[in-house]
Parts: C-alpha cells; sequence; structure tokens
C-alpha cells in the first residue's frame, strides 16, 4: 500500500475532486431564492441574481474537481476486484469513468443553462411572470435543456447510478476486507439523505448551496468514510 497508486492516495484525491465539485456548487446556491409557491420556479428565477464571475468560477471548479473523483472509484473497484468479484468491479469502474468523462460536462452544460436564463433576465425576461414553471425558463434555456443538457444528463445517470447500486451492493456482500458498515458510505445514500433534509429547511443561502451541492456532499462523506476504514483495517 504504499505504491503511487495506494487506496488512500487514489481515495484523498476524490476526495480533494469532491471538496472542488462543492465549492463550484455552493458558488451557485450561495443567495436567497425569490419567493414562489411552484417547486423550483425560485431556484431559477435566482439564476438573475447569479454574476457572470460567480458561475465562471463554478465551472472551472466542478468542470476539474468533478472528473478527480474517478481517482476514489477507481480505488473502490480495485478494492472489489481483489476480493474475487470482477464484474461489480467493473461497473464501480464505469460508473467512476462515467463520472470523468461526462461528470463535469454535466455541470459545465447547467451553468450554461444558468447563464441563458441570466441573460435573458438582464433582456428584461420576468422568470416568475406567467406564473407556471414552464414560464419561469425563457425559450433559448428551455431549447438548450431539451436538446443539449437533458439527454447528455440522462446518458451520463445510467451508468452511474448503476456503479453506486454495484458499490452498495459489493460492500453489503462485504466483497472487500472492509466491514459490512462500508454499504453506508455511498455517494447515492448522501444524495438522497441531502434532498431529502433540505427540502424542510429555510430558504437561506447555507441551505440552498447544500441542496445545489448534494450529490458533491454525497461524494465527500462516502469517500472520507471510506477512507477512514482503510486506515482502521490497515492498522488492524
Amino acid at each position: 500500500m504504499k505504491n503511487k497508486q495506494s487506496p488512500q492516495k487514489m481515495l484523498l484525491i476524490g476526495l480533494l475532486g469532491a471538496v472542488m465539485g462543492l465549492v463550484g456548487d455552493f458558488l451557485l446556491g450561495w443567495l436567497v431564492y425569490p419567493a414562489s409557491e411552484i417547486p423550483y420556479a425560485g431556484m431559477i428565477a435566482g439564476c438573475a441574481d447569479l454574476s457572470y464571475a460567480r458561475m465562471g468560477l463554478s465551472i472551472c471548479f466542478g468542470g476539474i474537481g468533478i472528473p478527480l473523483q474517478y481517482f476514489a472509484y477507481k480505488a473502490i473497484a480495485d478494492m472489489i476486484r481483489k476480493g474475487g468479484h470482477s464484474k461489480s468491479a467493473q461497473l464501480v469502474h464505469l460508473g467512476g469513468a462515467v463520472t470523468a468523462v461526462m461528470g463535469g460536462a454535466v455541470h459545465i452544460l447547467c451553468v450554461v443553462a444558468m447563464m441563458l436564463v441570466r441573460a435573458e433576465c438582464d433582456n428584461g425576461f420576468d422568470p416568475l411572470a406567467a406564473g407556471t414553471l414552464l414560464g419561469t425558463v425563457p425559450d433559448s434555456a428551455m431549447q438548450f435543456v431539451l436538446w443539449a443538457l437533458f439527454p447528455f444528463t440522462a446518458i451520463f445517470y445510467v451508468p452511474y447510478m448503476i456503479g453506486l447500486i454495484a458499490m452498495f451492493v459489493a460492500f453489503v456482500r462485504r466483497f472487500t476486507v472492509l466491514p459490512r458498515i462500508a454499504c453506508i458510505f455511498n455517494p447515492l445514500i448522501g444524495i438522497m439523505l441531502f434532498n431529502t433534509v433540505t427540502k424542510f429547511l429555510p430558504n437561506t443561502p447555507l441551505v440552498n448551496s447544500i441542496a445545489m451541492g448534494n450529490m458533491g456532499f454525497g461524494s465527500l462523506l462516502a469517500f472520507l468514510g471510506i477512507l477512514v476504514l482503510v486506515g482502521v483495517n490497515r492498522n488492524e
């Protein structure tokens, strides 16, 4: 475990990537959303309060940080492979590879969509004037979401989620030397947790940033928890 590709070092690189991704998400979410009774309408309208500088910085942090998470998935896949379960390892590795290739791109496309909303707002568009969710999105942004963001994101999510499920099953079935409790350190569990909790919290910059960064927090907790378990197991 002292070589350059040790699990600890790869998990640390992935952890750094998760932190960078969170910085990118906080740059987008750190604001109070305009009041609206329409779900998600306030978040969309909030794009008008984001500066282009903040959105540009978010692209840099997320576009670099999210692909770095691949190294953590590679470390986890290697541990599963050493346990003799190559199929599960391949699925986890695939999820990590898709994160490296497409995850950062999805983040960038999301920010571009937000930039389009902001540009339309600068030209007089009022996101909440129509009173419907569709009315909060200008046509230029809607076309971009329908024909670029949504298809690309759908392609990304399928192997990504399959990899996370395979990772959960591998730890539950003890395909590695780590204890079964390692299964709770899974980005999918973190995503569901933060998505659920933030729905019951007030409309504040911190809460909105946490909601925006639910995937980053999921990865952060997962990689940190597994890193600790690897260190504990190594010292036993």
